[in-house]
């Protein structure tokens, strides 16, 4: 198997475990019992990842990285708005 396919796999599957919680925190506006500090940590690492990505031109790092990014940015910012 070639290493882009476990890449992908991994990045795909490592993005989709956030989407749902973005999701129930708009839609219920019920952010309680998510942590801002450790969403705010995330946040910064997928973003440094992103980065990383970014300059060894790695697809699988870049295109996780950009949907995690916006999933977690989704998340902090249900957070901040539904205290």
């Amino acid at each position: 198997m070639r290493p882009e396919i476990i890449g992908y796999l991994a990045a795909t599957l490592g993005t989709i475990c956030w989407i749902p919680q973005a999701w129930k925190a708009w839609s219920t506006r019920d952010t309680s019992g998510l942590s801002l500090p450790s969403n705010l940590m995330f946040l910064i690492t997928v973003s440094l990842w992103l980065v990383y990505g970014l300059m060894v031109v790695d697809w699988p790092i870049i295109v996780a990285n950009i949907f995690a990014v916006t999933a977690v940015f989704t998340i902090v910012a249900a957070k901040l708005k539904y205290k």
